[in-house]
Order: structure tokens, then C-alpha cells, then sequence
């Protein structure tokens, strides 16, 4: 009886560990970002990067507060190309939101 107690116990305590979830805030990892990518093209409406060996969303949070600190916008992917080498160009618009 007392082998299926600690069975219990030691289930019970495993199924609170994985229950357990930790609040996971992202971070860009910026060295990183300025290794793979660059500016080509920038406007306060929209900003160009082209990228290699890293993924669109990787870029997005920098896209973001380049639009932000241009008139507090909000930048929204617009288009994603093909360039030479393998390397992607990707367009964000910096759009300004409307206080609903």
C-alpha cells in the first residue's frame, strides 16, 4: 500500500511541475538582427530591410519602433521579395491607428 502512496504522490508532484508556466516576454536579439539585416529603404511611412539567416518576424519588433517613433504608427507587413543571393526584402507600412 504504501509503494502505491508514493506512486500517488510522485504523479501528483509531476503534474504540478509541468502545470507550472513562466510568463515569457520576448526580446529581440539585436546583435543578431544587425548581423543578418539592414535598412535598404526607409520613409516615415514605410521602412525596407534586407534580411538573410533570420525570419520576417525576427525584423517586425524592430519595424515596429522604427513606425512608432515616426508619429506613433503602427507598422503592418506589406510585402516580402525575393533579391539576389537568397536574401528577402521585406516592406513594412507605418500606418497610423485611429483611437476607436
Amino acid at each position: 500500500m504504501t509503494k502505491r502512496n508514493i506512486l500517488y504522490l510522485f504523479i501528483l508532484f509531476l503534474g504540478a511541475c509541468a502545470s507550472y508556466e513562466e510568463e515569457v516576454i520576448y526580446t529581440p536579439d539585436y546583435n543578431r538582427i544587425a548581423q543578418n539585416a539592414h535598412v535598404v529603404s526607409k520613409s516615415p511611412y514605410y521602412v525596407t530591410y534586407e534580411y538573410k539567416n533570420i525570419r520576417v518576424d525576427e525584423i517586425a519588433p524592430i519595424a515596429a519602433e522604427y513606425c512608432f517613433s515616426r508619429g506613433e504608427r503602427q507598422a503592418s507587413l506589406y510585402e516580402i521579395t525575393m533579391h539576389r543571393n537568397n536574401a528577402r526584402r521585406a516592406t513594412f507600412s507605418c500606418e497610423k491607428i485611429e483611437n476607436q
